[in-house]
């Protein structure tokens, strides 16, 4: 019997959380800054965060550049967006030498009901805050899909919670592969339109959309 969970259908991803972070106290406890509605930016925070909502294929914690730190600050946090505060952001974030993180609240492979749907719960961004910024022997490695870093390996946490950490991971050990990669593909194009209708908007953070997709060459063997 096929799995009804292997096609291409996207789940409803409206529900998205509100409120404050579960895990705020966490990043000021450890003396990171959560990035606000302005482009202002704390310099002497020991490492700023971008704070996501989300229930799909967005990792709990992921290592952005500059560009893709300015593109979901964009998405998740500018009020009112326009291209003169992302660029005054890109700006700052590019002489900032800290960390770049992107961190999330709601889930994994959400909504709820879907096979495989993960929390991210206060304690799992306790327990890999405190060995990114504690100095632990952590892995990170880029995501092919959006091109920020994501972490393989963090000391000490196991089981679905480190799998989460890899969302692609997720969704293939669930049988949806397919889902996900459409997912991926209507979540760049999202951030593509958004960028565009920001006349003035740096390139490097309209290019961090990762959209249209590249062409590739295509040769014949002889």
């Amino acid at each position: 019997m096929a799995d009804p969970y292997a096609t291409t259908k996207a789940p409803d991803l409206s529900g998205r959380p509100t409120g404050p972070p579960p895990w705020q106290a966490v990043v000021t406890r450890l003396g990171g800054a959560v990035l606000g509605p302005g482009p202002e930016v704390d310099l002497d925070a020991r490492f700023l965060v971008v704070h996501c909502r989300g229930l799909g294929t967005l990792a709990p914690v992921a290592r952005l550049d500059p560009a893709l730190a300015a593109l979901l600050w964009l998405e998740h946090a500018a009020a009112p967006r326009s291209a003169a505060s992302a660029n005054a952001i890109l700006s700052a974030l590019g002489v900032a030498a800290v960390p770049l993180l992107a961190i999330k609240q709601g889930c994994i492979g959400g909504p709820k009901d879907r096979p495989g749907c993960l929390a991210i719960g206060v304690s799992l961004i306790e327990a890999v805050l405190e060995g990114v910024i504690g100095g632990a022997a952590v892995a990170w490695e880029r995501d092919p899909d959006f091109g920020y870093e994501v972490l393989s390996d963090v000391p000490g946490l196991e089981g679905d919670a480190a799998r989460a950490l890899m969302p692609r991971l997720l969704y293939a050990d669930n049988d949806r592969v397919y889902e996900h990669a459409d997912l991926v593909a209507r979540k760049k194009r999202e951030r593509f339109e958004l960028a565009q209708g920001l006349p003035g908007l740096d390139p490097e953070v309209v290019a961090a959309t990762g959209w249209p997709p590249e062409a590739t060459e295509w040769r014949e063997r002889v």
